[in-house]
């Protein structure tokens, strides 16, 4: 069963955005929804003093339910929608959404992210040009538009 906050997940997990207790707690939702592996079941099961062992779980929980562990750049890219998503729902203000995909960009060294730099120029010029913040707020909702559809 493929599950987007699994994939959500794996991708902060790439990237070091997850702490393993949250893993634990990942799991534990998943099974609840109607999830089921061994190793999601153990996952979900860990206690705090095991929360060291999640990783490798969740790992081997995304192997049995046929799941790719995604590259550095699919995680970036996987993340950048779920927050133009965001942007999109009035749920992430653009500009913190701007600074977030930025941030996910700089978590992966040598890595060109062209469609992102929408995203990354609006983040970099927020400050310094407050007179300028409403095209860029317009200029964010129309590349978070563009990255949902792609």
């Amino acid at each position: 069963m493929k599950s987007d906050s699994l994939e959500i997940a794996a991708s902060m997990a790439v990237l070091g955005l997850i702490q393993s207790g949250d893993l634990v707690q990942v799991g534990a939702q998943e099974i609840e929804r109607g999830c089921n592996s061994p190793s999601l079941r153990i996952l979900a099961a860990l206690s705090a003093s095991e929360a060291e062992g999640a990783r490798d779980y969740f790992y081997r929980a995304l192997s049995e339910l046929n799941m790719a562990v995604p590259s550095k750049r699919d995680a970036v890219m996987r993340l950048a929608r779920e927050t133009a998503r965001g942007i999109l729902a009035g749920t992430v203000d653009s500009c913190v959404g701007a600074k977030r995909i930025w941030d996910l960009t700089l978590r992966v060294s040598g890595e060109d992210f062209p469609e992102l730099d929408s995203f990354i120029y609006a983040a970099s010029e927020w400050e310094e040009r407050p007179e300028d913040r409403m095209a860029f707020k317009e200029g964010i909702v129309a590349a978070s538009s563009d990255l949902v559809r792609k």
